[in-house]
């Protein structure tokens, strides 16, 4: 267990950011998400120096994206390649100057033209696509880049398929029994089913949901589906919270798997995001304050994350039993993604020291 005085959120975000930069290059897709991390982090400093420094920083590590110069080794969704969610959501502000229109319509059209789908038009793997791979993170990957390129551009059609996709997705690979989702369908051959309900993945479907709780105008024609699929999807979330330290397990319906941070880290924004919203009234900010807090006891002095699952697709037969055995590590590059994203949004909502 570790132990920690009285924590700044904003600091403790900083932190993480500082601490994935040293340990890995950004042009990976765990990269994307902490760079969208930095980018709201830096939006939400109330200090204008702060501010300008973290934009400035932000602006600097999205200059090879924007420019064609960031090399991937892995990259399934052309999108990453201008920045991802983070670069778009830094233009819908107006603070990536460098980046306009042509930047990202591109990666747009392509999303919508010709990125290959499933029979039900869900967005699958582009790599095997008669086999119609899908896997909940695509979520991820594109529902928060077509929400804010929508918005910035005027497109109520790109608004409108952000939510399409993430519906699609959580639709298709939905549990009616426990309210959540699995991961894959089709990884491990025709008809074939993950049967899990992984933290990550999960936290996958949250952002999403998150995303457009946040950033869809209210009198969008979506917006009512929208809220009832996330106010149920928390509530479901909500059941298997460890009771605790107000984090989930690697597979959430079994406590006697590990504590998995990355997507407690998902889930929990996702929550602060709807209390933020006000879709969510007081009697959640408990179940936020119990996680903030537990959230702590993985994440060392030095920043290091504890219990993050490695990458993750369709284990083995993608059994419960595959996913509760797939191991964590320290410093994975999943870990700190989610960490920023749960402390800047603490911050935001007000919460800009957590006490022990």
């Amino acid at each position: 267990m570790i132990t920690h005085p009285t924590i700044d959120t904003f600091a403790l975000a900083q932190s993480a950011y500082l601490r994935a930069k040293a340990l890995k290059p950004f042009a990976h897709y765990t990269g994307i998400l902490t760079l969208n991390g930095l980018a709201r982090l830096a939006l939400s400093a109330e200090s204008p120096e702060v501010r300008a420094q973290l934009l400035e920083e932000a602006q600097l590590q999205f200059r090879p994206f924007l420019r064609g110069e960031a090399e991937f080794n892995f990259c399934n969704f052309e999108c990453y390649k201008c920045g991802g969610s983070g670069a778009a959501y830094l233009w819908w502000k107006d603070a990536l100057p460098e980046a306009d229109a042509s930047t990202f319509e591109p990666f747009i059209e392509e999303l919508l033209n010709d990125a290959p789908r499933d029979k039900n038009g869900a967005l699958c793997h582009p790599k095997d696509t008669p086999s119609e791979k899908i896997w909940i993170d695509v979520v991820f990957a594109v529902t928060p880049f077509l929400l804010y390129c929508g918005l910035k551009l005027e497109r109520d059609d790109l608004i409108h398929q952000a939510w399409t996709e993430t519906r699609l997705l959580i639709e298709a690979l939905y549990v009616p029994e426990t309210g959540l989702v699995n991961q894959a369908v089709n990884f491990r051959g025709p008809g074939h089913r993950t049967d899990d309900h992984w933290s990550r993945g999960n936290g996958w479907a949250m952002h999403g949901l998150a995303a457009l709780i946040e950033a869809m105008p209210k009198q969008h024609p979506d917006r009512p589906a929208v809220e009832k699929m996330y106010v149920e999807f928390v509530d479901a979330c909500l059941k298997y919270q460890n009771p605790e330290n107000g984090l989930w397990h690697q597979e959430m319906t079994a406590p006697e798997s590990y504590i998995e941070t990355s997507g407690s880290g998902l889930l929990l924004h996702g929550i602060g995001v709807g209390l933020a919203d006000g879709i969510l009234d007081a009697s959640y900010q408990e179940a936020f304050d119990r996680g903030l807090k537990g959230y702590l006891s993985y994440i060392a002095v030095d920043g290091a994350v504890h219990n993050t699952c490695i990458g993750c697709l369709s284990p083995n037969q993608g059994t419960k039993e595959d996913y509760m055995q797939h191991r964590h590590k320290i410093d994975d590059g999943h870990a700190y993604g989610p960490v920023i994203f749960t402390y800047a949004q603490a911050y935001a909502n007000g919460i800009q020291t957590i006490k022990l």
